[in-house]
């Protein structure tokens, strides 16, 4: 089938253009054609929104080729028309995917060159913080450089110190810094230090246990004796006692054993008669307790007084109001007969 008839040329045509391959006439003679139908953009897309695109949507080179191969459908399109309309619509497609390979290029190049700089700036940053701290140590040392350079110049000088004279034991002595816990020699100590002495020893027991004692002696372990006592201590009857609890334990160089108790009623409790009987059978042995006991002088006592016998004791404590059994032990501090 013949193609189309080539449109007539128009002689002493003046518009100036490109002309087609099928038609001598120029491209904007074609585009400005006054008796078409579609003359802008606007009438285009009116006419196409009729028959072959959605009305309302964007146009887009891929609704354009999808219209023209809508169009190469047409039962009034001879097959020549036809290819090149398909042809057109194929070119459309491909110009279609371009586009939006580019847009989808551009996209994540963008975003990629952001995450890259957010990336690296941070070490960047730490790069330019190092060199400029290694500029300046490497100005440092080679000012340090400088300083030994001229140093190693100069002759060294010694110089001698005068050796000091050794300082008398007097000052040396005076000079000791004291222990405000301490009480020095020739003083006697006040009234505060009296009254916390004597409240420790009223809330320590002394413990005179035998030499051949199994438990209580130089080579067992400490914890071991601490049971044993905390034992003799449980076995005490507590009825209308005072509360009882073991601060401390220290074994003395004679084997005794010396308990610092929480409270004087505490000491005071084991020390009572039934208790103490009670602790020193649990303890076990010849264990005793020995009383603090303390020297007093008697002035112008009579040299026929006979310290042999137990009621003399007695008798001294009744006739000067003593509690009973507070006399322990009397002698004389010079025996009578060698006077």
């Amino acid at each position: 089938m013949p193609g189309p008839q080539a449109a007539p040329r128009v002689s002493g045509s003046t518009l100036p253009g490109k002309t087609t391959r099928s038609s001598g006439l120029p491209i904007e003679d074609i585009v400005n054609d006054p008796d078409a139908e579609i003359k802008d953009a606007v009438s285009a897309r009116k006419f196409l929104d009729q028959l072959y695109t959605v009305q309302g949507e964007p146009v887009t080179p891929e609704h354009l080729s999808q219209a023209l191969f809508y169009i190469s459908q047409s039962k009034s399109v001879n097959s020549t028309t036809r290819s090149a309309i398909r042809a057109t619509a194929y070119l459309v497609r491909d110009l279609a995917a371009l586009a939006i390979a580019e847009s989808i290029t551009k996209a994540v190049s963008s975003k990629l060159d952001t995450s890259v700089l957010i990336a690296i700036s941070l070490h960047v940053g730490k790069i330019m913080s190092t060199a400029e701290k290694l500029e300046t140590a490497n100005e440092q040392i080679v000012m340090l450089s400088a300083k030994i350079a001229k140093n190693a110049e100069t002759p060294a000088t010694t110089t001698t110190l005068p050796v000091p004279f050794p300082a008398p034991y007097r000052d040396a002595l005076t000079t000791t810094a004291n222990n405000p816990n301490q009480i020095l020699l020739g003083r006697r100590p006040t009234q505060e230090h009296a009254k916390a002495h004597t409240a420790i020893r009223d809330r320590q027991v002394l413990i005179d246990p035998d030499r051949d004692h199994l438990i209580l002696n130089e080579t067992t372990k400490r914890e071991t004796a601490i049971d044993l006592i905390r034992q003799a201590i449980e076995a005490v009857d507590r009825v209308d006692g005072p509360e009882i609890q073991l601060k401390s334990v220290a074994q003395l160089r004679n084997n005794g054993v010396l308990l610092e108790f929480n409270s004087q009623e505490a000491a005071a409790w084991i020390r009572k008669a039934p208790n103490r009987i009670t602790f020193l059978e649990k303890l076990g042995g010849t264990t005793m307790i020995k009383d603090r006991v303390y020297s007093v002088v008697i002035p112008f006592l009579p040299t026929a007084t006979d310290l042999e016998r137990p009621d003399t004791l007695r008798k001294m404590e009744t006739e000067n109001n003593i509690p009973p059994n507070s006399i322990a032990q009397i002698k004389w501090i010079k025996d009578p007969a060698k006077r």
